[in-house]
């Protein structure tokens, strides 16, 4: 998609006339194209006319889909307009091909705001004048059912920076009275300035201080520059490469979140704009530490979580000491992805290790990451002495951090906590 949303327009001929003038089947193949397609929906609303025809809408947050029948032509005129690179418009297309059987389709797809396309949006006047605060949701849900949303977390805009496109996500950073500048991509927090070195100290320093010597390191992601940063304090580090599939993120990041984007100029720090799944499945046993900084399971960040994406981690590892870590989501918001995620490490890694930080903008709060070695991992520090050097540079990050890190509470140890023996 080119611009800000993809609109189709759709007519369908030669359908049952006794389909196109029941209501209740109309209203429920919408909502179920609607909900496969991943959209989030608000509200809807279904007329039956007389003698015949069915007029609907569906509300969604990221537009509409509306339609009106004509059972005397069998025919109906349907439009699904979406904003969002998470909607799958066609999985909802098809849908309602497949459930009215028509003899004839056509079809027409409209890229909207195209003149908009990988430009920041004007910031609006809400932004800059007094009045009521403005408010901006994030929304979760079951993946097996993301029409229908079960969370919602809610901050105050004071001011929106940036909203924009890249081709791959959409990009917002707004300013927060207690958080800070905010990052968002796809509507879901990525990263903020109150407390992003939780997430950023916990994943670099302890897979790096239990490694206790890495030279070359990989991060897969990590385009707000945070996990960068804080790989480069430790001086064992000489070569850092950084795979970010979107440069917008870098770009945005340097210019609104300097504090979090200020190491990408470090000599040692080499940036490659593209799929990581695709560059680590190139290398071969180039690595101490791979680090993996990735979105949620979905869009271009689900291949980083599979048995294939694993498997070409652990060839570019180092034989000798190789070590795997990356963010392993909330225990308590993605309970499923979670499972499936450590199932899929453990077809790959003899030592399969989870440990926790404290986040409060992520969901749930209780933030999960893992590491991953064959052979066992001693999760003490290698060095004490060297982990209170490191550790002098952090907010978060100690050497008692490090060791309670690993006491999860019972109900995430009894889930997670399958293999691998813990020597603390």
């Amino acid at each position: 998609m080119t611009g800000l949303g993809t609109h189709i327009l759709l007519d369908l001929y030669g359908c049952d006339p006794g389909r196109l003038n029941d209501l209740e089947f109309l209203r429920q193949m919408s909502l179920e194209g609607v909900r496969r397609s991943g959209a989030t929906i608000m509200g809807e609303h279904f007329k039956q006319f007389q003698p015949q025809g069915v007029s609907g809408i569906i509300i969604i947050a990221e537009s509409h889909l509306s339609l009106h029948s004509w059972p005397e032509f069998g025919y109906i005129a349907m439009d699904y307009f979406t904003c969002g690179s998470r909607i799958d418009i066609d999985v909802a297309i098809a849908h309602f091909e497949q459930s009215l059987s028509p003899q004839k389709v056509v079809k027409s797809r409209h890229s909207r705001g195209s003149e908009l396309g990988g430009k920041e949006w004007a910031v609006p006047n809400h932004a800059r004048a007094k009045g009521p605060t403005p408010w901006f949701t994030e929304y979760y849900g079951e993946r097996d059912e993301p029409g229908r949303p079960l969370l919602a977390y809610q901050y105050a805009v004071e001011r929106e920076l940036v909203r924009m496109r890249s081709p791959f996500q959409e990009i917002m950073v707004m300013e927060n009275p207690v958080y800070g500048k905010m990052l968002f991509l796809d509507g879901l927090v990525m990263t903020t300035e109150r407390d992003e070195f939780v997430y950023h100290e916990m994943l670099a320093h302890v897979p790096l201080v239990v490694h206790g010597d890495a030279r070359d390191v990989l991060i897969i992601g990590g385009g707000d520059g945070g996990l960068l940063r804080e790989v480069l304090r430790h001086p064992t580090v000489r070569r850092v490469d950084m795979v970010e599939i979107d440069e917008k993120v870098v770009e945005v990041s340097r210019e609104h979140l300097p504090g979090i984007a200020c190491s990408f100029d470090d000599p040692r720090a080499k940036l490659h704009f593209e799929d990581g799944a695709d560059f680590v499945r190139r290398a071969r046993a180039a690595y101490d530490v791979i680090l993996v900084d990735s979105t949620e399971p979905m869009g271009a960040g689900e291949v980083l979580y599979g048995n294939e994406f694993f498997s070409d981690c652990k060839r570019a590892l180092k034989p000798q000491g190789g070590l795997f870590a990356a963010q392993a989501l909330s225990a308590w918001v993605h309970e499923k992805e979670q499972r499936a995620m450590f199932a899929n490490l453990r077809k790959v890694w003899d030592h399969v290790v989870p440990y926790v930080a404290t986040i409060p903008t992520y969901p749930g709060g209780l933030w999960t990451f893992v590491l991953c070695r064959d052979g066992g991992i001693e999760v003490l520090p290698k060095d004490e002495n060297y982990a209170n050097a490191i550790s002098s540079r952090c907010k978060y990050y100690n050497v008692g951090i490090h060791r309670s890190c690993f006491c999860l509470p019972n109900f995430l140890k009894e889930k997670l906590d399958g293999e691998g023996p813990l020597r603390h």
